[in-house]
């Protein structure tokens, strides 16, 4: 199958680019997708952004596993950011990697996104991340543990990994679905009262991946946050939210006005 010609590989991803609706470029975001995306954008969702943000460049990462046959895929399609399933051995390692050390995937991603400011001659304080589930939460990954805080964080649908270590407080806003199974479940059952709800509570709010506790992990790191939970919505990506999240990034890229000089007076 022949790729679209706005394919690219380079700087060690796979990745599709829109360009600006300017001529130069004044701002870049970078979009991840959920498990078993690719890198693709909806017409309809680039044709708000560019509205918006005429002058972003857009970069569509395509995640570098490719999903395989597994009793959690048994039809894979699609690609995702780090491992996810398989054996017990390999479940135990993420699930340790996710929770002590920076995920390798963000070191990749922040190296890439790097080289692309550098070709544009643009910084961090005109860089966008936009992330949805999977994505979400390399976007968070990435853009707090980076060296330098980006203009903005979008992620929906998706959380900040526990003892996530902020280096870089950028702005961030998070978008949940009320009815999102995956990351706004209610809490699990816990004792009634006494000392083992204390406990339980504790350990179960320190590892959850909960909306709630992703608010409260960048609140406790005076992170500036900004989060929404729509109603009725599960775990899935709305153009209502997407809107939402173009604007969030609008405001947040756009470049400070010059002010007009005093007139010198006349004699």
């Amino acid at each position: 199958m022949t790729r679209p010609s706005n394919w690219h590989d380079d700087d060690g991803f796979k990745y599709r680019l829109f360009p600006a609706k300017t001529e130069k470029p004044e701002c870049l975001i970078v979009y991840l997708h959920c498990l078993e995306g690719e890198a693709e954008l909806p017409p309809n969702y680039l044709r708000e952004l560019r509205e918006k943000i005429p002058g972003a460049d857009v970069i569509a990462l395509q995640a570098p596993i490719k999903v395989i046959k597994s009793p959690r895929f048994p039809n894979p399609k699609g690609y995702m950011w780090f491992p996810f399933g398989g054996s017990i051995l390999s479940q135990v390692e993420t699930w340790f990697t996710h929770l002590f050390k920076r995920l390798t995937i963000a070191e990749q991603v922040e190296a890439f996104t790097q080289g692309q400011l550098a070709k544009r001659g643009l910084t961090e304080d005109n860089l966008a991340y936009y992330g949805y589930s999977m994505g979400g939460i390399v976007a968070l990954q990435t853009g707090l543990t980076g060296k330098k805080p980006v203009a903005a964080i979008v992620s929906r649908s998706s959380a900040v990994v526990p003892f996530t270590r902020v280096k870089s407080k950028s702005k961030v806003f998070l978008q949940m679905g009320e009815l999102d199974d995956g990351f706004n479940r209610p809490m699990p059952p816990l004792p009634q009262k006494g000392f083992l709800k204390q406990v339980f509570t504790a350990v179960a709010n320190r590892l959850s991946l909960r909306h709630v506790n992703s608010v409260q992990r960048l609140q406790w790191q005076n992170v500036p946050v900004t989060e929404k939970v729509y109603p009725k919505q599960i775990h899935e990506q709305t153009y209502d939210a997407w809107k939402d999240a173009v604007d969030f990034m609008a405001k947040a890229l756009a470049r400070p006005q010059p002010q007009p000089q005093p007139k010198p007076p006349t004699a």
